[in-house]
């Protein structure tokens, strides 16, 4: 393992650890913070620092960003984006910078599928104080975060660890992309169902298989953004639990059992105790909203308290009486901005009327950002 930063090579002579080191050191190699005026880009300022999960979302094609990467800390080496990518295909664009903010290089390419790093190869002499990073296809992505190998604080220094094992920063990582939804190419045999099982992959590397159509179709519409992969490549994931139906879209019950139940959050079941409940919540046509579950399927879910008021549960996404577009989640009610709403594949369909009274019951929690707990079943 390199470690170059000079804070890190003092730290180590302190008596730290390298992992320690490493830790206290990180900052300097990612971006300070995100400058001017960012072209449809949300939350550009989610891009700055160190990978976390939280992404600045470009919105469309020629959707830019251009993030400082701090004084005395220009970098001089390999730019990593950290990434997700919301549609097959994504394309990027990287403009590295000087102070004066002259372009030094200007670099393409394709996200792939399987990864979350990408690495743009840097070899020029002068150091860059500015990336401007810019999507260039109408596939949209976000970023988490950009970090440089080197920067000029940096010493070309080796320091021995504990471990002998390397890493190459040029070599894209195989994490797998979350809310990617896979399944076996045909195999051309009718008489086989194997191949028909369709399955998305969590952040952990873990398949989770749709029980049903009906089910898969609470998350997402068509099936146009499925990735077929070869039975070797479907059995590096490991299988996790089924998907259950999506919160806030169809109510379920058991055809051995009366009892109607909304989904929330988690898979959890909760009991609509009453007809005047289920009326209040969702209209005289709940009836209508009502699937069957196979017996062989409860078990995916947990039962959880009944439904005794006439609050609609987490999950749920309705309009206010003002006609604004909000996700319930207890304690509050969050705003759907139209770049969300779309990210989240909330279905028109399944949208409540949310009553006054009903919107007493939760506080206002401004907007909600892009979130791919709630996106994405796993």
């Amino acid at each position: 393992m390199r470690i170059t930063n000079i804070l890190a090579l003092g730290l180590l002579l302190a008596g730290l650890s390298p992992a320690t080191a490493i830790a206290f050191a990180a900052s300097d190699v990612y971006a300070d913070e995100s400058i001017g005026s960012p072209i449809s880009v949300y939350r550009p300022s989610n891009a700055v620092g160190e990978p976390d999960g939280v992404y600045a979302d470009f919105q469309d094609e020629r959707a830019a960003i251009t993030l400082d990467m701090g004084d005395g800390e220009e970098g001089t080496g390999d730019l990593t984006l950290t990434y997700r990518i919301l549609d097959y295909g994504a394309a990027w664009r990287v403009e590295l910078l000087d102070v004066d903010s002259n372009v030094l290089q200007n670099t393409t390419g394709t996200f792939a599928v399987y990864s979350t790093e990408t690495t743009v190869s840097y070899d020029g002499s002068e150091p860059y104080r500015y990336v401007r990073v810019t999507c260039v296809e109408d596939e949209l992505w976000s970023l988490d975060a950009i970090a440089s190998e080197d920067t000029s604080l940096f010493v070309d220094e080796e320091i021995p660890t504990d471990s002998e094992e390397s890493t190459d920063s040029s070599v894209e990582t195989s994490t797998p992309q979350r809310g990617m939804v896979v399944r076996l190419v045909d195999d051309g045999d009718p008489t086989t169902t194997v191949d028909e099982a369709v399955y998305v992959v969590d952040d952990e590397g873990m398949r989770h298989a749709f029980p049903s159509e009906t089910v898969y179709k609470t998350w997402y519409e068509d099936f146009d953004d499925i990735a077929y992969i070869d039975p070797a490549n479907l059995a590096t994931y490991a299988l996790g639990p089924n998907v259950t139906v999506r919160p806030g879209t169809w109510l379920v019950k058991i055809t051995t059992d009366p009892k109607v139940y909304a989904v929330e959050p988690g898979g959890v079941l909760r009991w609509v105790s009453t007809e005047a409940i289920a009326v209040s919540i969702y209209g005289t046509g709940w009836a209508k909203r009502v699937i069957d579950v196979p017996d062989t399927f409860w078990g995916n879910y947990t039962v959880g308290d009944p439904i005794t008021e006439e609050i609609p549960p987490a999950g749920s996404v309705g309009a206010l009486p003002s006609g604004e577009v909000v996700y319930l989640s207890e304690p509050g009610y969050y705003s759907l901005p139209g770049d969300t709403l779309s990210y989240m594949r909330f279905m028109s369909k399944f949208f409540l009327t949310i009553s006054d009274d009903e919107q007493t019951h939760f506080a206002p929690g401004g907007d909600l950002r892009v979130d791919p707990g709630i996106a994405f079943p796993y």
